[in-house]
């Protein structure tokens, strides 16, 4: 692939700013010189129109009478009122001008600056109110037509506003495009195909530099997982081996105690034999530990989570009662799983079995069964000690035991399967404190079956 002209993200950042100022003073200008073209062609008047015919209608005004006052000499350019004895006789203000005028009249806050007070031949008073605007000038259109200024002050910032948005939207588009890429490498990362990221892809040099360090990673990454996955399975391959070498002798040592036990023994050995053979027992129950925990994932089926979740209930409850432990079942969900249920249900049975074994007497236990987004959760929390920094980091390694837990009944595969359980069907499993122990498998439902 041909590789592209990258452009900084300083270059970017900085047209999009000479785009935005550059264009906000072009509209500006133009909007300007359309104003003044329209003042000079007659369409408009200038702004001091209105305060000129104010001015010179205030001489017309001073020689008039409250009787003989004549609306037709004043321009319609300006508001007026006749006040006599605070009365008002004549006006075509409307009632928000006519309250400012009388109130600047007395005194009060306004806005002189935009009126006249005139005192007529017989002692009243014309008001004469400008506003400092560019009227139309056309009466006729002064009459029908909104403000101009107003309207043509906000035609500015629209168009202001939509040359900002466009600016904008097409610099979030180039930063979208790359971040697309990114999201593609993620993808690709996640896949475990580093080969399929377009490191050339990006147009800005920072996100190529990003996208290069990321097919490295990836790359970097893929390799460490193939390597673990190959060292899990020489270990696996490893540990099979060893358990079928180590079937054999020990049958061989269990048939013969069983035929030293047939025998007339004297009490000495007697006791002898019965350690040999509880040993032997012990070793077989590690062997098949050992042979289940790296046998291969069963085949994944579909079945309903409620027929998973009452054979859990029933092994829950077998093994609360002898402890002396209370059950709570919180099934919050029902619905359609495709997944090995064996596996899952021997998995979901360590969990509980772990729980059980380090919550005291009178303690509890809850298993709470639910659905997040698209996901199948199954949470057994207990009210015992929780569990160690060095567990919550280690648990759920092959032949882990915790050094303050370990006992003869305990050798580290419960977690460990569980944990493998997960993540043949692309979940995981979680440890935590809650402040008792937490573990929680998480499994994707599938969306085929959910429709």
């Amino acid at each position: 692939m041909a590789k592209r002209k990258l452009t900084s993200l300083r270059s970017v950042l900085l047209r999009y700013l000479l785009l935005c100022g550059g264009g906000c003073a072009l509209i500006l200008v133009l909007w300007w010189v359309i104003f003044m073209q329209l003042i000079n062609i007659g369409f408009l008047l200038p702004a001091v129109a209105s305060a000129q015919a104010c001015a010179d209608a205030r001489e017309t005004v001073a020689s008039m009478t409250a009787d003989t006052f004549d609306s037709l000499q004043i321009s319609d350019l300006c508001r007026w009122a006749v006040v006599q004895n605070d009365t008002v006789l004549q006006t075509n203000m409307d009632d928000r001008h006519l309250k400012i005028a009388l109130n600047a009249f007395h005194g009060g806050s306004g806005n002189p600056g935009y009126q006249y007070d005139v005192k007529m031949a017989d002692g009243s008073f014309c008001l004469l109110q400008y506003d400092y605007a560019t009227p139309y000038a056309d009466p006729a259109l002064r009459d029908t037509l909104p403000d101009f200024q107003t309207c043509y002050i906000l035609l500015l910032a629209v168009l202001i506003l939509v040359w900002l948005g466009w600016q904008t939207h097409c610099t979030v588009r180039v930063f979208a495009a790359e971040t697309a890429c990114l999201h593609r490498a993620v993808d690709a990362i996640a896949a475990q195909q580093p080969e399929h990221i377009d490191a050339y892809g990006a147009r800005l040099r920072e996100f190529s530099a990003t996208l290069h360090a990321m097919q490295t990673m990836g790359r970097e990454l893929t390799d460490s997982l193939q390597s673990q996955w190959r060292m899990e399975q020489q270990r696996a391959e490893q540990i099979a081996a060893l358990t079928h070498d180590l079937k054999t002798p020990l049958s061989i040592i269990q048939g013969n105690a069983d035929l030293l036990a047939e025998d007339a023994l004297s009490a000495n050995q007697q006791t002898q034999v019965e350690a040999i053979l509880r040993g032997t027992d012990r070793a077989q129950q590690y062997l098949a530990a050992l042979r289940t925990a790296c046998a291969p994932p069963a085949t994944g089926e579909t079945f309903p989570s409620h027929t998973l979740v009452s054979e859990l209930a029933e092994t829950a409850r077998a093994l609360c009662a002898p402890a002396g432990v209370q059950l709570i079942l919180n099934e919050q969900w029902q619905g359609t799983l495709c997944a090995a249920q064996c596996d899952l249900l021997r998995a979901a049975e360590n969990l509980l079995d772990n729980a059980v074994r380090y919550t005291p007497r009178g303690g509890t236990v809850t298993l709470l069964v639910t659905k997040e987004k698209q996901d199948f959760i199954l949470r057994v929390t207990d009210t015992g000690p929780g569990f160690t920094a060095e567990a919550l980091a280690r648990a759920g390694e092959l032949l882990y035991t915790e050094a303050a837990r370990s006992d003869t009944a305990h050798q580290g595969f419960g977690l460990y399967f569980a944990r493998r359980v997960a993540l043949s069907h692309s979940g995981t499993l979680r440890l935590s404190n809650t402040p008792g122990g937490c573990a929680e498998l998480r499994l994707p439902i599938c969306e085929q079956i959910e429709k």
